[in-house]
């Protein structure tokens, strides 16, 4: 059972009393904020597994799919599922690992233990604790108890496995939740008429106000923005089945305007539909973050690629109908994925494969790996000409460089032959890009390179105090969303080593706006993320 599609309330009900339950192990984990992102743990948990969370930083990614960790946060997972913590955020992970046995309960026949059938919890997915003080208040219990290791601190520990199931399952109970799900099904059922939100919120019981935030902290869009994703897919299905045009297309779905659909669905997807249709009969795996990008660019969606991105949820919410199969940081898993998604073509870095998992993939299909040293154009061009898409890919960055020869000429008044130098700040540290991360300023809009970064490829952790060496005219500064990044910065400001630097004498410091390729440049060192980002720069200054 996926993590995505939990059971029915009322077959979750009528299952969880048929069931029994046996706690086999208690762990704690508990990991600091890391820095690398090559620091990666996994679990493959043989029994069902109930991780709590006590802390709120760090993030699970359950078969390929990422969970954001708050306090409180309440997952089950079942046999086999393929469980990866990673914590980049700003405080310790902590969690508290219940390994549990479900079994139906013997009949009058079959007293003995051993006999007792397997079973799969009826509830897979994440809930939530009631309450901040309920979640530590629980988990120092289970945690204090087991460590005593006698039989009445097993059954202490027993009542607390019950009791996080009970919230587990109570997470559906809740009559807000079937409300909002139930207003999710009629718009999946009558998603091509014009339902309207007061008519959802009141058949939710819910004021408008309150029905639009609900249903946007729940599903992650807002519920017009749903319809849309609802009936662009549903276009997208019938298109892949190759017998229906354009025009009874537009009219299944919902829309009167051929033209407003195609300008919809290219805003969407990133182009046509006619395009749409002709790429998407190949399959083809992108095995890495930036492999993305460089289909997407030539017109193609992945059928296979990492959707686990942790500074942008753009590819998720546009690409999940296409990505069927999200890949992991674990080579057997994904292994077993391509097997099963029989792709046709494979691309991926050759320095983040090693060289015998390249030949157990080049067994699956044909595979590129790309030379990470080489530049991103590099990239894009050997990726066309393995997927014999040459001329596209060279008609993709004639437009490129027309786009950044006009944004150059806007920006050339402004800026001049001032440095110019990008700070990230984050919780805990500052940043700087170098100048591989600064590709489109530097070598596209031929912005003049710190002395500071000149050799610098990627980035570079500073105290404020090297600021005054980096030999900056201008300052570029993006502040991460945080709440401790926000405050790190209004801190910086104040202090007297910022408002000496020249850049800020001379009012020469930006802010930028939020943007995704801000966030991990090295992350999205492709052509098509780098091609959004050169055209953001229109509004540098």
């Amino acid at each position: 059972m996926s993590m995505n599609n939990p059971s029915p309330l009322g077959l979750q009900q009528d299952a969880a009393g048929l069931l029994g339950y046996r706690l086999l192990d208690v762990r704690i984990l508990r990991d600091a904020p890391r820095s690398s992102l090559t620091e990666r743990a996994f679990i493959k948990p043989k029994a069902h597994l109930l991780l709590l969370s006590n802390a709120p930083g760090g993030r699970l990614v359950i078969d390929g799919r990422p969970h954001a960790l708050r306090h409180g946060s309440l997952f089950v997972c079942a046999p086999g599922q393929l469980i990866e913590w990673t914590n980049y955020w700003e405080s310790p992970l902590e969690l508290l690992l219940l390994e549990f046995q479900v079994f139906f309960t013997p009949k009058d026949d079959a007293p003995s233990f051993a006999n007792r059938e397997k079973a799969v919890f009826p509830f897979l997915g994440e809930a939530a604790m009631p309450s901040s003080s309920s979640t530590g208040a629980l988990f120092d219990l289970i945690a204090d108890e087991w460590a005593r290791m006698t039989p009445s601190s097993r059954l202490r520990c027993e009542a607390g496995l019950l009791e996080l199931l009970s919230v587990a399952l109570n997470h559906q109970e809740r009559q807000t939740e079937i409300a909002l799900e139930a207003s999710r099904i009629q718009l999946e059922r009558n998603y091509a008429s014009e339902i309207t939100v007061d008519a959802l919120a009141s058949s939710a019981g819910l004021s408008r106000f309150h029905f639009m935030r609900l249903f946007k902290e729940r599903f992650g869009k807002g519920v017009m923005e749903y319809r849309t994703d609802l009936r662009l897919q549903e276009a997208k299905r019938l298109m892949n089945e190759g017998n229906h045009s354009l025009t009874d297309i537009v009219q299944r779905i919902g829309y009167a305007s051929e033209s407003y659909f195609s300008h919809l669905f290219k805003k969407q997807v990133g182009f046509a539909p006619a395009i749409y249709q002709r790429n998407q009969r190949r399959k083809i795996a992108a095995y890495s973050w930036a492999n993305i990008g460089q289909l997407l660019a030539l017109r193609m969606i992945p059928c296979a690629a990492p959707m686990d991105q942790f500074w942008t949820d753009r590819y998720r919410s546009r690409y999940a109908y296409e990505v069927r199969t999200a890949l992991s940081h674990r080579y057997d898993f994904n292994l077993e994925a391509l097997r099963e998604v029989r792709p046709e073509r494979i691309i991926g870095f050759d320095g983040l494969v090693p060289v015998e998992e390249q030949e157990k993939l080049r067994e699956i299909a044909p595979s590129l790996f790309l030379n990470g040293e080489e530049d991103w154009r590099a990239h894009f061009r050997q990726a066309a000409s393995f997927l014999e898409k040459d001329e596209e890919a060279e008609a993709w960055l004639k437009r490129y460089d027309r786009t950044a020869e006009a944004v150059r000429e806007k920006l050339e008044p402004i800026v001049c032959r001032d440095a110019v130098l990008v700070l990230l700040v984050g919780r805990d540290r500052l940043m700087v890009w170098g100048r591989r991360a600064g590709t489109v300023l530097y070598d596209d809009l031929c912005f003049v390179a710190p002395e500071g970064i000149r050799e610098t490829p990627w980035f570079r952790e500073i105290e404020p105090g090297e600021l005054s060496g980096m030999g900056a005219d201008r300052i570029l500064v993006h502040v991460n969303r945080s709440p401790a990044s926000q405050s790190r910065w209004t801190e910086l400001i104040a202090t007297r080593l910022w408002k000496e630097l020249p850049a800020v004498r001379e009012n020469k410091v930006d802010l930028l706006a939020d943007n995704d390729f801000l966030e991990a440049p090295w992350n999205e060192y492709s052509a098509e993320p780098i091609g959004r980002f050169l055209e953001s720069c229109r509004t540098l200054f």
